[in-house]
């Protein structure tokens, strides 16, 4: 099993330069390049960027997406979940499940759903914690120079990076 790479980007809100400085440093040694909201559409001068390298790009809205009135919001989805070498990986930005209080109703929607891992966005805090074999994993936010990259294969591993001099 050949282990999956994820760049997790997060709140990165209208800091296009930052997002163009992480994906330079990373983005060839990734597979998967995620961004879990606010402001999701900071990723679209990037797409082609991202696909031209081969790499899968996965996005979910946060509540700011929402206000912004972009056309195209409606079908990014609130939540996505996937299968990565045979564990299940949820992707969300936070705010449904309030995790700027807790993680209660993110440990009980990842317990419901066989989660292995949990990607979430919104508290702008850098976060990792495994509870009961599930890890909880949250980039912090791009705005602050700051992002995350989970490895997935026979086991998970993740770890936390932060540009240098971000504003």
């Amino acid at each position: 099993m050949q282990a999956k790479k994820i760049l997790v980007l997060s709140d990165s809100h209208g800091h296009l330069g930052f997002i163009a400085d992480i994906l330079r440093i990373e983005l060839d040694n990734v597979d998967i390049v995620a961004h879990l909201g606010d402001t999701w559409f900071d990723m679209k001068p990037f797409v082609r960027q991202i696909k031209e390298k081969q790499k899968e790009i996965i996005m979910v809205r946060g509540n700011i997406d929402e206000l912004r009135g972009d056309p195209t919001t409606p079908f990014i989805p609130e939540v996505e979940n996937l299968e990565i070498n045979g564990k299940k990986v949820m992707l969300t930005h936070g705010h449904l499940f309030e995790a700027h209080n807790s993680l209660e109703k993110l440990k009980f929607a990842a317990f419901s759903n066989g989660s292995k891992v949990v990607l979430f966005g919104h508290t702008h805090q850098p976060l990792a914690k495994e509870i009961n074999g599930i890890l909880f994993f949250n980039p912090g936010a791009v705005r602050d120079g700051i992002y995350g990259i989970v490895v997935i294969g026979e086991t998970i591993s993740y770890k936390h990076f932060r540009l240098k001099n971000p504003l």
